[in-house]
């Protein structure tokens, strides 16, 4: 997707603009062995088809204004944007669910029709897909039938003993018509992911965080196999993900945080030819006081040197006792020297970057939201209207 347009919708116009229980289920796509990803070679574009790039549409969108079918949960952050009907137009799918929910509800598809988004269950034969606490979809072609498919993280009931929830694969088998399945094989607190080709040999395998991370290595027609072995014993347990090859070497990079009040360690792991991810070849992210707890990566380049630099969205982490947990936000920004060297420059370079009365929201969007070539940032929910535009490298709160 190009940054330089981005589309405004709400209920009634169009404007140019810019954290289980669900069970049951079987799965032919998936088994519980360990997998090695091998030896690859570096690739010429690490990041093409990745989820993280595949979140960033030619839409931007008020979450509120879809209003979610009978049937549906409450819980809108699971968003995935595709062409779900093959028209060239971007529609959106929201896997929901519900706070302290028992059960499963079902997600929701949202067809754009130009100045409005339509509920639609036809292209789902009237068979939507179920969620318990729905946290995080992502979008990738994982068949290589070049139709874009759907992996949802739901991590299930958000309380004592978390019992979990089953990833749902959802596959667009051809244009406008979808199937789902309940990968029965792995049943856990499935809080954050994200979908890339980390071995380089040509599809897009999955890393799921949770309590107990692993990725599905895929074997290029979405049969995907359980590996635990890719990872060093520090990478414990990780509630948000990215992939993206940050440094630009051809292999793609990991991106992972949790709480850091409990000693989880925001890192990047650097990807390298043995596929895998090594302690020893890992960068720190600074702690942010108090706000340690880790919503959201996205890393573009955002002072045009040509190296990516990184945003982190961040909440409170509790550790502060009466100021709460999942209270207020803040975003940091790390600017990148091209040598993995990365500087906070958040206090220099961000105007009111966020402080308690500031409602959290999850995904950060990094895009050219004014137009004037280079890259601002804001929540991807339209509707909180948080907004800051990029002056000279300086972010100017909206």
């Amino acid at each position: 997707m190009k940054f330089s347009t981005l589309f405004l919708f709400s209920v009634l116009s169009l404007m140019l603009s810019a954290c289980g229980g669900g069970g049951g289920g079987s799965s032919d796509n998936s088994s519980s062995s360990t997998a090695d990803a091998g030896t690859n070679v570096a690739s010429a574009n690490a990041n093409a088809g990745s989820s993280y790039t595949n979140s960033r549409p030619d839409i931007w969108i008020d979450y509120f204004s879809l209003s979610l079918p009978p049937g549906a949960g409450d819980l809108k952050d699971a968003i995935a944007y595709l062409d779900a009907n093959g028209d060239g137009d971007t529609d959106v799918f929201m896997a929901t669910g519900e706070y302290l929910l028992n059960g499963e509800v079902n997600s929701a598809l949202f067809i754009n029709q130009g100045a409005t988004f339509v509920s639609s269950t036809a292209e789902f034969a009237g068979n939507m897909p179920p969620a318990t606490h729905a946290r995080k979809s992502l979008v990738a072609d994982f068949d290589g039938n070049g139709l874009d498919d759907i992996f949802v993280l739901d991590h299930g009931f958000d309380s004592s003993p978390f019992p979990g929830s089953n990833p749902k694969l959802i596959m667009q088998n051809s244009v406008g018509s979808f199937s789902w399945e309940k990968l029965s094989d792995q049943t856990g607190f499935h809080h954050g992911g994200a979908a890339a080709d980390i071995d380089n040999d040509g599809d897009i395998d999955i890393f799921v965080g949770g309590f107990d991370p692993f990725f599905y290595i895929n074997n290029g027609s979405a049969s995907f196999s359980v590996a635990t072995n890719l990872f060093d014993s520090d990478l414990q347990k990780v509630f948000s993900a990215e992939l993206i090859d940050i440094d630009e070497d051809g292999f793609v990079d990991l991106l992972v945080g949790a709480h850091e009040r409990d000693g989880d360690k925001t890192s990047i792991y650097w990807g390298s030819a043995s596929g895998a991810y090594s302690d020893s070849n890992r960068t720190l992210v600074a702690a942010v006081n108090s706000f340690g707890a880790v919503l959201d990566f996205d890393a573009e380049d955002i002072d045009g040197d040509g190296d990516r630099d990184l945003v982190i969205n961040r909440t409170r982490d509790g550790i502060d006792g009466a100021l709460g947990f999942y209270q207020g936000r803040t975003l940091q920004l790390l600017q990148h020297d091209g040598n993995r060297v990365f500087v906070d420059v958040t206090a220099t370079n961000i105007d009111l970057p966020g402080g308690d009365i500031d409602n959290w929201f999850p995904w950060v969007r990094l895009q050219d939201i004014d137009n004037d070539g280079d890259i601002d940032l804001g929540s991807d929910d339209s509707g909180d209207g948080v907004t800051y535009l990029n002056e000279a490298g300086f972010f100017t709160k909206q």
